[in-house]
């Protein structure tokens, strides 16, 4: 006859690893980092995501629903990201040869999705630009990252950087887990712990400039080849014009003669 104390055993061991099939497959514990680099001719963008699974969120949730109602306000959610914002923000080191640049947010948003047991994870999503208009830029520019946020957790941790100019980059410019959505169902495989990176890029000409428009380019060099036929004929009616007149003022004068 089965014991009730080996019924418990195997309703929590039933338990424990339906947790683990429903939990976030970083693990219900860990805290998942993503930033994008783009560079532009104008501006250097910067997507960066947080991934926080089951128990991270669970310990955010008092500050994220301060009221306790189970629902996120949209004002609970503004207050929310605005101060974590601002402390993530505070936790990322950009420098442009050498010397630190302010980081400005053009946007940024929060999403609570569902996790194993039950528990929501939330995912936030920051949009940070760096305009290169005022910096003073050489023809190859550096660009040093650092993110020190939740230093010691464990998650997956990616940089990506993309744009024509870059030259070399210890970043790939492959995005593995398409911005924390997808992650290998592999266990064996070592998710990236890429927390710094460099990125040398070339000083590129703004596509606003006319100059440097392919478009334009092609523009200015047909207006060229369609002048020269159009020319021609007037330079070759003025040339025999002034052959003409020549011929007969050396004419008139041998008469004269």
């Amino acid at each position: 006859m089965i014991s009730l104390r080996r019924i418990w055993i195997w309703l929590w061991l039933t338990l424990l690893v339906a947790a683990q099939m429903l939990s976030h497959p970083m693990g219900n514990f860990s805290i998942s980092h993503y930033a994008r680099f783009t560079v532009k001719p104008q501006s250097l963008d910067l997507l960066y995501l947080i991934d926080m699974a089951e128990i991270p969120t669970f310990r955010e949730k008092p500050l994220v629903d301060p009221n306790g109602n189970g629902t996120v306000e949209v004002g609970e959610e503004e207050a929310y990201l605005s101060r974590k914002a601002e402390e993530l923000t505070e936790g990322l080191v950009v420098k442009l040869n050498g010397k630190r640049f302010p980081l400005t947010r053009v946007s940024q948003r929060l999403e609570l999705l569902p996790g194993g047991l039950n528990l929501p994870t939330l995912k936030m999503v920051l949009d940070f630009r760096i305009a290169l208009e005022a910096v003073q830029l050489q023809e190859v520019n550096l660009l040093e990252y650092e993110d020190k946020n939740f230093p010691g957790q464990a998650g997956w941790k990616e940089i990506v950087a993309r744009g024509p100019g870059i030259e070399q980059s210890s970043a790939s410019d492959v995005d593995k887990s398409q911005q924390l959505t997808r992650y290998p169902e592999d266990p064996a495989i070592r998710p990236p712990e890429d927390l710094r990176a460099t990125i040398r890029f070339k000083r590129t000409a703004s596509t606003d400039d006319p100059a440097s428009n392919p478009a334009n380019i092609a523009v200015s060099t047909n207006q060229r080849e369609r002048l020269v036929p159009s020319v021609l004929p007037w330079g070759v009616f003025l040339a025999a014009c002034a052959c003409g007149i020549l011929a007969w003022r050396w004419f008139a004068g041998r008469r004269g003669t």
